[in-house]
């Protein structure tokens, strides 16, 4: 079974997480410093840690198996991206435009490891011995 299925999933789940959070403190902007107080003021940077290894390790071992780079440079743009507010953008764009770009980057970033895990499934070949 190839590893690459396995980061996929776990980076999918940890960029739907990064999804929630960014709606999350969007409707509840009047919570935001109770939700900040609660992660130490550094859930981004956290997320990121998480997130960044386990995405560029997914998609170098699903193209390992399915030589589609493009999927993973969608997945590079997509964190580029959610880096990108999460580095610069929190505390000095609005909450709105900070949001909208992180939730850009997670969807990019979810929808690129989906196409890496369908990718690495298509051409997947089982060996039963």
């Amino acid at each position: 079974m190839s590893s690459s299925k396995y980061l996929d999933k776990i980076a999918i789940a940890l960029s739907a997480i990064c999804i929630v959070h960014c709606l999350a403190i969007t409707l509840f902007v009047a919570m935001l410093p109770l939700a900040t107080a609660a992660f130490g003021g550094h859930f981004h940077g956290f997320m990121l840690w998480l997130v960044i290894p386990t995405s560029i390790g997914g998609f170098y071992l699903g193209y390992r198996e399915h030589k589609r780079a493009v999927i993973g440079i969608l997945g590079i743009g997509a964190i580029a991206l959610i880096s990108y507010a999460a580095m610069l953008g929190h505390g000095s764009w609005s909450g709105w435009l900070e949001s909208a770009v992180s939730l850009l980057g997670g969807l990019m970033l979810v929808g690129s490891h989906w196409a890496n895990f369908q990718e690495v499934r298509r051409v997947h070949v089982h060996d039963h011995h």
